[in-house]
């Protein structure tokens, strides 16, 4: 999952209108090439964070630090921003799409797709809730900096410039807020309140705030600080947490508070006014592929049916054994290591590490940050263990996170070399399904019995499928419970899981259609190349095209698909990098590689630019092998 910025904010900070002039007796792809570069540049000099997690060496790219703050919101912005992507679109246009290489016609429609989606949301601006409990500004702002990374002594005081900043920014995204409400526009009381218990559990640690730990820990492994600097920048940092980070905090929870109820209308968005239009614009970004709820709900009930039926032969399977390996750094070199089905990749390095509690989100399970384009080599995936029950847990949230799924196919796209701005668009359906699917396939490499290991995929693929098309019911088409129910039991399900997923799927609405839309499309993509294939079907020629382009509309994806059923060539990918010389201490060397959302610009609702980090999301109400 990743996190990020409002869907406005994110479409300011990632879509700069780029000055270079189209000429047609010119080389378009040259051309073409320099404008996506511009486009990059002109990004990263918009927002630092965005920039401090995209590139290492910024300045060897020719890019000017931008101001120093985490961002600004204002409701001046939603116009302002959507004529800017008109502008940028209508420069995208310009060029001859047919002049164009293979790889950059991938580049014109993944970003045309992307400018497209961006300018429908921001007609919507009264639904870019910022205060969501899982994509909202008060997560995603923590992860933020205790997942900043220092490279020199610059940064440290980049980041405390940066950190006092965040009041102003929370001010905006209130101001947002409160003029939303005043309209009937508000989350839903259950968001409120899942909200303001992530803010207090943050807000009442304060001299053992994970903000001062994590920094003190950063200032002390610095090589180069005299004794004083690190007391100063310790002091520094210690007083902006308790005298300006945590009051702003403090603060948006009372103005919170003070709009409860401010909601006119239903639980789901299809019960606001406008809601189902937002809704239906929403989707087609959180999904990655350009269709209506209609046919995202077709796509879900096709995969439904075919894997209740591969659940149906191994109903009976016995569901006690459990995967052998506990430690997380050690499932992932076993995950690593059973690699025979995927392209090679570049050799990379991992830390793994649990969250204080403090800083975790609940419904997040794990995330995997994405390195900076320019040092694929070093890779954090970060656990929340109170959502982990056991060591099958561990194992499947580890094959998402990291291999076969995000960190081994963001860092194999990475390594193709593509062009840099796209790894700052985030088609979060393809990367969200990817690792969905992923997890799914590493099961028949666990180690467990045959029908054991297709039991757990189709326990967990089935819950994620299953929410998200009511998902897509309750807040696309405004379904009832009672409807939810009648869909579950027309495809083979309990209707009691209608009740209880509903308020979930209606506190973060199309949370998790990236998971389980995305997993649908990349299940019945596999479906249809084997049934076509038969025997000669070759899973590492077929993952190869899944991967090659990177993170896009699976209307695209599908295309290339079709391609290389009727007799297309498969890419081929560069070598992998050499290995590190060092590794350091406490890390794990692994051989894969990975692709993804990347430097990442997520449209999730009202989270914070710059942060490259994809989440596994927990279920609610999850779907046990009793609820057929």
């Amino acid at each position: 999952m990743n996190f990020r910025k409002s869907f406005v904010a994110a479409a300011a900070f990632a879509l700069a209108v780029s000055a270079v002039p189209v000429k047609a007796e010119e080389n378009q792809d040259e051309l073409f090439a320099e404008f996506l570069e511009e486009e990059y540049k002109e990004t990263l000099e918009e927002d630092y964070m965005t920039l401090h997690y995209s590139l290492r060496d910024y300045k060897s790219h020719g890019i000017e630090k931008p101001e120093l703050n985490i961002g600004k919101v204002s409701w001046d912005d939603y116009e302002s921003d959507k004529k800017e992507l008109e502008d940028t679109l209508a420069e995208l246009q310009k060029f001859d799409y047919d002049a164009l290489s293979e790889e950059h016609k991938h580049d014109y429609e993944t970003y045309e797709f992307y400018l497209e989606n961006l300018i429908a949301l921001n007609s919507f601006p009264m639904f870019d809730f910022w205060f969501l409990p899982s994509t909202g500004v008060t997560d995603n702002l923590l992860t933020n900096f205790t997942e900043y990374v220092f490279y020199e002594k610059q940064d440290f005081d980049d980041y405390l410039e940066v950190l006092a900043t965040v009041p102003e920014y929370i001010d905006g995204a209130l101001d947002v807020t409160k003029r939303q409400a005043a309209e009937g526009y508000f989350m839903t009381d259950g968001a409120l309140d899942e909200t303001l218990s992530g803010i207090d559990k943050f807000v009442e640690k304060k001299d053992d705030n994970q903000l001062i730990i994590i920094f003190d820990q950063n200032v002390d492994a610095f090589e180069g600080l005299t004794e004083k600097e690190k007391e100063d920048y310790k002091k520094r940092n210690k007083d902006i947490v308790l005298n300006t980070f945590i009051p702003a905090y403090s603060h948006a929870a009372e103005e919170l508070e003070t709009l409860r109820g401010s909601r006119k209308g239903g639980d789901a968005v299809a019960d606001l006014p406008n809601g189902k239009d937002y809704y239906a614009a929403l989707v087609k970004l959180k999904a990655s592929r350009d269709a209506t709820v209609d046919e995202l709900l077709d796509i879900c009930s096709q995969y439904l049916k075919s894997e209740v039926d591969r659940l149906i032969e191994v109903y009976d399977a016995d569901s006690t054994p459990t995967v052998s390996i506990e430690e997380p750094d050690e499932v992932l070199s076993y995950l690593q290591n059973h690699l025979e089905n995927y392209p090679e990749g570049p050799q990379v390095q991992f830390k793994v590490s649990y969250l204080d509690p403090s800083v975790a989100n609940p419904s997040t399970v794990a995330y995997y940050m994405e390195p900076p384009v320019d040092d694929l080599v070093d890779n954090v995936v970060r656990i929340n263990g109170s959502n982990i029950s056991d060591s099958n847990g561990l194992y499947e949230t580890m094959a998402h996170e990291g291999f076969p799924g995000h960190l081994y196919q963001i860092t194999w796209y990475l390594n193709t070399n593509p062009s840099l701005l796209r790894t700052l668009l985030n088609n979060i359906g393809y990367t969200e399904g990817w690792a969905m699917y992923s997890q799914s396939e590493a099961w028949t490499f666990s180690g467990l019995p045959e029908d054991t290991a297709q039991l757990y995929a189709s326990d967990t693929s089935l819950s994620y499928v299953l929410q998200a098309a009511v998902d897509l019911g309750i807040n696309g088409k405004g379904w009832t419970v009672e409807e939810a129910g009648e869909y579950l039991e027309k495809n083979g399900f309990n209707s009691a899981l209608a009740s209880m997923v509903y308020d979930y799927v209606t506190q973060d609405p199309a949370l998790l259609v990236p998971y389980g839309v995305g997993l649908a499309q990349f299940g019945l993509l596999r479906e249809k190349a084997e049934n076509t294939l038969g025997d000669s079907f070759d899973i590492v020629d077929y993952h190869r095209v899944l991967l090659t382009y990177g993170d896009r509309p699976f209307q695209i994806v599908e295309r290339d698909v079709d391609a290389y059923l009727n007799g297309g060539t498969v890419a081929v990918t560069p070598a992998p990098e050499e290995k590190p010389e060092e590794t350091p201490e406490g890390t794990a060397v692994v051989n894969g590689g990975g692709s993804h959302t990347s430097g990442t610009l997520t449209i999730g609702i009202a989270a914070v630019a710059g942060i490259a980090l994809i989440a596994f999301l927990l279920l609610r109400g999850r779907k046990k092998k009793n609820s057929l």
